[in-house]
């Protein structure tokens, strides 16, 4: 999953339980807090720039749902094609649960956020991304293509709540079954992001 270079001694790969990305408004940064199998996090400010380029890397293999996705002088072939794609990553979002809230863990993979300022995405079947901070610090971070689609449906939520225009016309947010939360019931099979 993860692990630092180059200021110590690299930790120990652990994987990506959750993430949680939100907007502050202060910074004017968005927060991204990944949540590690060994009880630890990584905190990472995500600036607008640094947001941008990462909806630029990573959306164009989600084929999520955007006001704009589908061309109106697209060929009929080519926007059935999207649209089946489309359909198909929003049936692995419902899959998804992003109704729980994030579980702040023991540890920390770094002391403070780390501040982002380079992106650099390589990998097939999984892809490898390495965020270059501030600090000369780079993380490595394994993405399978679940969480690349979590991570591009938080990152489209997080720019309607700061205004940025990154590329990312939000089509409106399906209802969350209330009563299926207040239950307490969720299906075990869904992924927590």
């Amino acid at each position: 999953m993860t692990d630092q270079t180059p200021s110590e001694a690299p930790k120990p790969e652990a994987g990506i339980q959750q993430l949680n990305l939100s907007y502050n408004l202060e910074q004017d940064r968005l927060l991204l807090r990944v949540g590690l199998s060994d009880d630890t996090e990584l905190v990472l400010w995500l600036t607008c720039r640094i947001t941008k380029q990462l909806w630029q890397l990573l959306n164009g293999e989600t084929y999520l749902p955007t006001a704009d996705s589908i061309q109106p002088d697209a060929l009929p072939a080519n926007a059935v094609e999207q649209f089946k794609q489309e359909a198909q990553a929003t049936e692995v979002l419902k899959k998804m649960d992003f109704a729980t809230k994030y579980q702040p863990r023991k540890g920390m993979r770094n002391e403070g956020a780390l501040l982002a300022t380079k992106l650099q995405l390589s990998g097939d079947n999984i892809r490898h991304l390495d965020v270059t901070c501030l600090e000369g610090i780079v993380v490595h971070m394994n993405l399978t293509p679940a969480l690349v689609l979590a991570l591009c449906n938080m990152l489209q939520l997080s720019v309607r709540e700061s205004g940025w225009n990154i590329g990312a016309k939000v089509m409106p947010q399906p209802q969350i079954n209330t009563e299926e939360l207040a239950d307490g019931v969720l299906d075990k099979d869904k992924v927590l992001h």
